[in-house]
Formats: C-alpha cells, sequence, structure tokens
C-alpha cells in the first residue's frame, strides 16, 4: 500500500471518527497496527462493520423471567439488571476521490464521504426467543461529505438519521445528553481553539393528548413533533482536558386527535457543559463531567418526548414554558492497580414540570469495581442507588441495587470485550415504590433476586 493511500486511510479515519459516547473511547485503535488491518479491509471491500451486542438468561425469585430492577422514569444500574438481548450493527462505506486506490496511489484534493447505516434489535427476557416481541429499528441511516470547503478540508455535512454527539454514563446505560434524529448539518468546522457544529434535528411520535383521568383515552392518538437547532463548540482545552458547551433551541407541537383536540405548542432552550479527559492515570482512564439546564421541550436535552404512564394509560407528558430542569453529572474510569479497575456514576436533577405537577428530585449513585485475576478472568461488583422525590405514577423513595458477576473477558481492562458473565443480583426498595419496580411480579413487593448469565461485546 502507497505512502500515499496509507495517508488518505488516516485521514478518512480522522473524519469521521466518533468520540463521545463511552463505547467509541474504548474501542479507539490504540496502533498503527489496527490501521495497517484495516486499510486491507477498505482495499478489499471499502466497508468497516462495528456493532454491540448483549444477550444471555435470567430468572427471578418471583418464579418468572428475569425482572429488571429499576425506579420508573431514571436510568438503572445495569450490571446484572439487564432483561433482554439487545443488538446494534453497523455499517459504514467510505466513498473516496476517483483513481484514489490506483498503483500510482496520488493524493489529490477531492473530497471524500461517509454513508453509514445501524440496525438494532430489542428482544425482552419475558418472551424469550419470540419473533413476535421482537422490535427491529434502523436508527441511523445517513450520509457525510467532507474536504469541501477551501481551508477547511475536516469540515463536514451530513444530513439523514443519525446519533449526534451522544455523551453517556456506561454503568448505568444513562445518555444524558442526547439530540438523536432526523435532519441536517454541519460539523467539526474549526473555531478557535476547538470545532464548532449546527444542526437542525428533530424526532415524532404518537401518543393520546392527555386531559383529564376521567376522559383521556389512550387509544385515542395524535402525532407530536419536536425539532431543534443545536450548536456545538467543542474539542477545546478545558482543565486539563476538552470541553464542549453546547447551546439547543427546541420546539413541539402536535397534530389532532379525533375529537379535534391538539395539545399546546411549546418551546424552550438548553444549556450543556461537558469536559472530558482521559490518559490521566493510564491510557484508558476516563472522567467525564456535565452540568445542564433547559426550559420546556428542551429540558429532555434530547429529541424525544417526556412520558408519564397513570391510570388512563401511557402519554406523552406536555412540556410548558415554565417547566425546566437542571442535571449534573460525573464519571470516572480508572484502573488504579494492576488488577483492579473501577467505574462510577454520579447523577442529580431537578425538573419542575409545569402545570401544577410536582417537582421531582433524582438523585444517583454507583460503582463497579473490578478485580482482575489475570488478563481472562475477574470478578465485578456493581453497587447502586437511586432516590427520587416522585415520579408521574406517584411513586417515590430510595431504590438500592448490588450484583456479584464472575467475568471471562479478553483482556484485563475495564472495558475489556467480550466479556461472558454469570451473575445475581438483589434489590431492595421504599414502600413508595412498591408497585413500580420489576412489573407485575413484584407488585406487591419491596426486595427482590435475579440471577442469571450474559455475553457483551462490542467492537
Amino acid at each position: 500500500v502507497s505512502n500515499a493511500t496509507r495517508d488518505w486511510r488516516r485521514r478518512a479515519d480522522e473524519q469521521f471518527k466518533k468520540d463521545t459516547e463511552t463505547r467509541d473511547i474504548a474501542k479507539r485503535p490504540d496502533s498503527e497496527t489496527a490501521l495497517d488491518a484495516r486499510i486491507e479491509q477498505v482495499l478489499e471491500g471499502y466497508l468497516d462493520i462495528s456493532g454491540y451486542f448483549r444477550a444471555g438468561y435470567g430468572r427471578s425469585d418471583a418464579g418468572g423471567p428475569q425482572r429488571a430492577f429499576g425506579i420508573p422514569g431514571v436510568a438503572k444500574y445495569r450490571l446484572g439488571n439487564e432483561a433482554e438481548n439487545y443488538g446494534e450493527l453497523a455499517f459504514a462505506k467510505t466513498f473516496f476521490p476517483a483513481d484514489m486506490f490506483s498503483s500510482k496511489g496520488t493524493l489529490t484534493d477531492g473530497p471524500v464521504a461517509q454513508m453509514n447505516l445501524r440496525l438494532a434489535f430489542y428482544n425482552p427476557y419475558d418472551n424469550y426467543g419470540s419473533s413476535s416481541d421482537t422490535d427491529f429499528s434502523v436508527p441511523e441511516m445517513w450520509a457525510s461529505v467532507a474536504n469541501v470547503i477551501p481551508g477547511m478540508p475536516e469540515a463536514k455535512f451530513w444530513a439523514g438519521s443519525r446519533f449526534y454527539r451522544r455523551h453517556d454514563i456506561h454503568i448505568n446505560d444513562f445518555y444524558f445528553w442526547d439530540m438523536s434524529g432526523g435532519g441536517a448539518g454541519i460539523e467539526d468546522v474549526p473555531l478557535g481553539p476547538g470545532k464548532f457544529a449546527f444542526a437542525w434535528i428533530g424526532d415524532g411520535a404518537e401518543s393520546a393528548i392527555y386531559n383529564d383521568i376521567a376522559t383521556s383515552d389512550p387509544l385515542n392518538i395524535a402525532g407530536f413533533s419536536k425539532g431543534s437547532f443545536d450548536f456545538r463548540w467543542y474539542d477545546w482545552p478545558f482543565f486539563g482536558g476538552k470541553g464542549e458547551l453546547g447551546f439547543a433551541y427546541s420546539r413541539s407541537e402536535s397534530g389532532v386527535d379525533s375529537t379535534g383536540l391538539q395539545a399546546e405548542d411549546s418551546d424552550g432552550f438548553s444549556l450543556s457543559l461537558v469536559r472530558t479527559r482521559e490518559g490521566f492515570l493510564d491510557a484508558k482512564s476516563l472522567h467525564k463531567t456535565s452540568l445542564q439546564f433547559g426550559t420546556g421541550p428542551a429540558k429532555t436535552f434530547s429529541t424525544g418526548f417526556e412520558n408519564f404512564s397513570g391510570p388512563a394509560g401511557t402519554f406523552i407528558r406536555p412540556d410548558p414554558d415554565e417547566s425546566w430542569r437542571a442535571r449534573v453529572t460525573d464519571q470516572w474510569v480508572v484502573k488504579p492497580l494492576d488488577h483492579l479497575s473501577i467505574g462510577s456514576s454520579m447523577v442529580y436533577q431537578y425538573t419542575e414540570f409545569g402545570d401544577n405537577a410536582p417537582y421531582q428530585h433524582w438523585a444517583s449513585a454507583g460503582v463497579r469495581p473490578i478485580w482482575h485475576f489475570n488478563d481472562t478472568f475477574s470478578i465485578a461488583l456493581e453497587p447502586g442507588v437511586d432516590w427520587v422525590s416522585g415520579t408521574a405514577g406517584g411513586h417515590e423513595g430510595m431504590l438500592g441495587k448490588i450484583t456479584l458477576a464472575p467475568q471471562v473477558s479478553l483482556g484485563g481492562e475495564f472495558f475489556s470485550r467480550p466479556v461472558l458473565r454469570a451473575f445475581v443480583t438483589y434489590a431492595m426498595w421504599a414502600n413508595g415504590l412498591k408497585g413500580g419496580v420489576g412489573g407485575t411480579d413484584y407488585a406487591l413487593d419491596t426486595e427482590g433476586w435475579s440471577w442469571g448469565v450474559q455475553m457483551e461485546t462490542w467492537w
């Protein structure tokens, strides 16, 4: 492979890399060897394949299949607490200038593009393996073109439906900033010490319009739409790491149901600040902190809608202009000792829903230490606690969960995958959460056990 061809492959990888989610950071190539292997793949098929999969089987002490223990409406700690099979398979095809891979390997200044397609499925344990209860989706189908603006080869235009610069906490699978949806934009535009991005992005949903408990019909649905103008400035130096600052203006509207009822339109804005630091103890170290504030429909920090379940059914929660939310998160992934790696999570969130609805506090803390006996065998322990002052269903109180999981993996790091694990999980929750945790199997209980096995991998 010529040096020019190698340079183009490196530039393409840099152009289209994803570096906000914990999985993206964990699977980043470590050396030129990984690049060499991918060059051959590109030459053969021009197709990159990546994916995420988890699958297993579990039981509960209630006698049925494994149930997840979590407070409705907030994230739960995931180790030994995921009662479903889930997978994503992503394909990316890079388009290079004509004659890029000719024998001469001439380096040109032409544009480079990439097409992305992601397929996903979800299959809950309570109907294990049933095709009728397996949901399939296409969460990503989008394309981008780079090296088209003179003097700014890294800037790129995109359009389609995509995961848009998502930020998450791994151990409770909480995507605290997730403006994924359909739209278009421009990103990676050099601006001062960082980069700038702009997107018009949105999503749609169908739901009944909530009026009151007596008259609201969950089967009488209307369409809802929510669009956002999202501005980002990112990858600038920030207290030993890199910063990402975001502003979004969002507007939510509804259609009309069969009775002529229409929900009120609303708009709002959000501000988000994320600081990410990597490689401070070793190459795999990660520390991510965020501050967020949003009003109206922008307070979800996503393209999605607030939902709630009541006696009449499940509805999209209205977003009056006076509603607002503030949130702070913090997570660590470190390896302080050769045989010990640790991941942690802390979340505090306060929400005013408006329209005389109850406000809500949510506080969460969890940690997952993993003791590595060698590069193959390890044992993980994950205690986590969540507390809410109230939910849409009227539940409030604290839930604690702890899981012990012996593991077999390829490598002795926190994010070493694939990993095979057996687990046992115990959870207990307050009387105020009775009926809201564990589904109907635990409707009258305040504690529960589950056990099982799971495989998890990504690449």
